[in-house]
């Protein structure tokens, strides 16, 4: 909420800092309800205080006329320094799930607004792991009442290659497969998605090496996600399988997926789901299976002895997607399967499929 009260000047940005972090303190050590209640009052002005500092408002009056109170950039510096420099945004984590719904959003807002504009709140963030740490659990079933404001900062920090690195590299990160992207609350379900794409595809380098490394656990668990009997998890799934196999960083995962007979057998399986989205997205992943260029003998042999059956599926399949891009795809996927005899050398068999999606 917006404070038509609240002009710039009235206080300093230090001592609405400084008001804050005494405030959380309070709060921390809750010797009162009355004095917590109170403290809680001051915290939520200071949130809309620092909100006009870093965008302004519209809500200043002048006599008969409105006046915009633009924002200064030295104040937002200010304000950088002094939460990097009292641990503001610790506390604030930690003690979120105290705060009223408006306030959660509204740390989340406070959070990704110093992360992408100053670099000093960034280098701190980056030199306090503890901090991406106490995100991340964010997620977790138990911490439910402050998962939608976790995930907001966590997609922004993701964005970061040190971040991502971080995550890619830890434990944390198979929880995102067992237990974050399985979560029943939609927006959070959802949330957990967007940061495990960012993770994949954000960074080709770091994810290029990830899956050098660790293959087979990961594409063992993703492949679970890919046979889900929840619509949502499939969704998802199949569009973040493709837009990881399709980077160029990625070619030689691509190879290496599409090379084994179970991960066709799956794809196979979704072309015939009853969601068109992910029919499309699984047509998308199953052309790379057909131009495969180091294509095995026991995926050629699947697609051999089923393509009679696959060609006559695809022909009217999604009919009604009209895309050029996919159009000309299926034709060619359609061709190259007709084109698949058992006596026929697979030096004959080079798709020109393009990738687009």
């Amino acid at each position: 909420m917006w404070f038509a009260s609240i002009v710039r000047g009235k206080k300093k940005p230090s001592e609405v800092v400084k008001t804050l972090s005494k405030n959380l303190d309070i709060l921390v050590k809750a010797p009162s309800d009355r004095q917590v209640e109170k403290s809680m009052a001051v915290i939520i002005k200071c949130f809309s205080e620092l909100k006009v500092f870093f965008v302004g408002s519209d809500n200043i009056s002048t006599g008969k006329k409105k006046k915009r109170d633009e924002p200064r950039p030295e104040n937002v510096q200010i304000v950088a320094e002094y939460v990097v420099n009292l641990n503001v945004f610790i506390v604030l984590i930690t003690q979120m799930h105290k705060m009223p719904f408006e306030s959660k959003k509204d740390i989340a807002f406070l959070f990704n607004f110093l992360f992408r504009h100053e670099v000093v709140f960034q280098e701190y963030v980056l030199a306090n792991p503890s901090i991406i740490w106490t995100i991340v659990s964010g997620y977790r079933p138990e911490n439910k009442a402050v998962s939608m404001a976790c995930g907001k900062m966590l997609e922004e920090c993701v964005k970061h290659v040190k971040v991502a690195h971080l995550i890619l590299t830890s434990n944390e990160l198979w929880r995102f497969l067992d237990t974050y992207v399985l979560l029943k609350d939609f927006e959070t379900q959802s949330s957990a998605f967007n940061v495990l794409k960012s993770l994949l595809t954000m960074h080709p380098a770091i994810s290029a090496d990830f899956f050098t490394r660790r293959y087979d656990k990961f594409f063992t668990a993703f492949n679970s996600l890919l046979c889900s009997d929840e619509y949502v998890v499939r969704r998802h799934a199949t569009k973040i399988m493709y837009h990881i196999l399709v980077l160029p960083s990625h070619v030689e995962t691509m190879i290496q997926y599409s090379s084994l007979k179970g991960n066709l057998k799956i794809w196979m399986n979704l072309l015939r789901d009853d969601s068109e989205q992910v029919q499309l997205d699984a047509f998308h992943v199953f052309k790379l299976f057909v131009a495969n260029p180091h294509m095995p003998e026991d995926v050629k042999h699947t697609l051999t002895t089923n393509r009679h059956r696959l060609v006559d599926f695809l022909s009217p399949f999604l009919a009604k997607h009209n895309d050029e891009n996919f159009v000309n795809d299926k034709s060619i996927v359609i061709g190259q399967l007709k084109r698949l005899r058992d006596d026929v050398p697979f030096s004959d068999l080079t798709s020109t499929a393009t990738v687009n999606h």
